[in-house]
């Protein structure tokens, strides 16, 4: 008779064999001879020379044009730095820490590319929130705070520095008996 413990952990790898995903491990079995590219020593290992480097193919007229069109699509900025800086990894160019440092600067560079051609880029892929959203999600963090919040731990420190900043500040007790300006 059949485990049916056995049975369902075999049928689980089964399904993960139909995937076509490499076998743990397959990297380990490549030519030491021929490298992938990634596999290799980067060709940049130093920030400045990398994005240099990345700001001339991307000045290709070919590829220049290639993003000028996907950022008038609408594609954002944050989604075509992540492509591009992954293609560059996948080629050997950088390792993973230098493409990390390398979002800002190529984000920055295609910010540049559209501002040159007159195109509003959008900067991430987020579904940006309806001003009546955006409203809400204030208010119910306002009253989350207002349930949490008690006087007495405001910090000293900026318990401080409103004092020093209201020093010069004219600031008279009100009267009960006072008039009240309109």
């Amino acid at each position: 008779m059949i485990n049916p413990q056995t049975q369902g952990t075999y049928n689980d790898l089964e399904n993960l064999a139909s995937l076509e995903q490499p076998i743990p491990g397959q990297s380990l079995t490549n030519d030491p001879e021929k490298p992938l590219p990634f596999e290799q020593a980067p060709v940049h290992t130093e920030l400045a020379p990398a994005i240099d480097d990345l700001l001339v193919r991307l000045c290709e007229p070919e590829i220049f044009h290639i993003i000028v069109n996907a950022l008038r699509e609408g594609l954002s900025v944050g989604e075509m730095a992540e492509q591009i800086l992954f293609e560059g990894f996948a080629q050997g160019q950088y390792n993973p820490d230098l493409m990390l440092l390398l979002v800002e600067p190529v984000m920055y560079i295609l910010i540049s590319f559209a501002d040159m051609v007159d195109i509003e880029p959008r900067i991430d892929d987020e579904d940006e929130d309806t001003p009546e959203e955006q409203l809400s999600n204030i208010e119910q963090a306002m009253e989350k705070a207002k349930e949490n919040f008690v006087p007495t731990q405001v910090p000293s420190s900026i318990k401080t520095k409103v004092k020093q900043l209201t020093e010069n500040i004219d600031i008279k007790p009100k009267s009960l008996l006072s008039k009240e300006e309109e």
